[in-house]
């Protein structure tokens, strides 16, 4: 297991497009909040250093209900199981993590993912960072993209050894392992990850761009984008757009020059990519999805005017 630092106070990043498309998009549940007031500096994150702990009588019930869950013969079994682990809280998380491995039925699997989302949380990044070497595939895979949702420098070394251990494996690795590993270390603000993402962005951007697209905020900057301009480069146009959307997340205001030119393609992927990365670099906005051509067009113009 890799050394954890003991329970600490770090202060959340200020609230922001990347922390909307974690929720959305990593099916983040993070305990509910009071709304801040403007100018207010938002509440510090407890890192816990331990899971909670449940008393015997408790411990036996979160097991049993462990087994209601996966077992479940009815829908209404399944949900009360669902509801009791809820309302157990966080303290069962270690009865119910097992279960990523030794699940095979679908179904099962999907309501203990359901469950862990649900408690698992900003409070509970350093406990995930002990299972990034664990000797399962699904739990290592699963720790390390939910460590994701919630950046946390504070777990940096561990994201940084995950990831060389899995990039060690070349041909050989998990994809998803390595995608996850990639992922969470960039959320940590480690660059390295960055480069193993870069296919993901190219082939896959549609079903993981939002969550891409949140965690690139923890590197943007020049380094960054020297890492991503080589996309534009290409002289491919799926690279182009991927390149772009890439720069939406980590692009500094110098990197708008090399945006700017795209927003006159007559490619209308390429130039809706080209907004979206002016959006993300100068205002901090989050993309738009669609745009109807004319109505991208009219807005490139608007930032070819900027």
């Amino acid at each position: 297991m890799n050394a954890i630092a003991p329970t600490e106070t770090a202060r959340r990043p200020r609230r922001s497009l990347g922390v909307a498309l974690i929720v959305l998009c990593a099916g983040a549940h993070a305990p509910a909040q009071e709304p801040e007031a403007p100018g207010e500096a938002p509440p510090p994150v407890e890192r816990l250093a331990e899971w909670p702990q449940l008393d015997s009588s408790a411990e036996d019930r979160a097991k049993i209900d462990v087994q209601r869950l996966r077992k479940a013969r009815t829908e209404e079994m399944a949900d009360d199981a669902e509801l009791a682990l809820e309302a157990a809280g966080a303290g069962v998380v270690p009865f119910l993590l097992p279960g990523l491995d030794r699940e095979k039925d679908a179904g099962a699997l999907a309501r203990i993912e359901r469950v862990l989302l649900k408690l698992v949380d900003a409070r509970h990044t350093r406990l995930l960072a002990r299972e990034f070497d664990d000797r399962s595939l699904a739990i290592r895979t699963w720790c390390l993209r939910r460590c994701a949702a919630f950046p946390d420098p504070g777990v940096r070394a561990e994201a940084a050894a995950a990831l060389a251990a899995v990039a060690k494996r070349g041909k050989n690795a998990d994809r998803e392992e390595l995608y996850a590993a990639s992922l969470c270390a960039v959320s940590t603000g480690d660059l390295a990850g960055l480069d193993h993402l870069l296919d993901y962005a190219v082939d896959a951007w549609s079903e993981r761009g939002g969550e891409l697209r949140a965690e690139l905020e923890a590197v943007r900057g020049p380094e960054a984008v020297e890492r991503v301009v080589p996309l534009l480069d290409a002289g491919d146009r799926q690279k182009t757009v991927a390149g772009l959307n890439l720069l939406a997340g980590c692009g500094d205001r110098p990197s708008v020059a090399r945006v700017k030119p795209h927003l006159a393609s007559n490619d209308n992927s390429i130039r809706i990519a080209a907004i979206n990365a002016m959006r993300g670099i100068v205002d901090g906005d989050p993309p738009l999805d669609r745009l109807a051509v004319f109505e991208a067009i009219e807005m490139a113009r608007e930032w070819q005017a900027r």
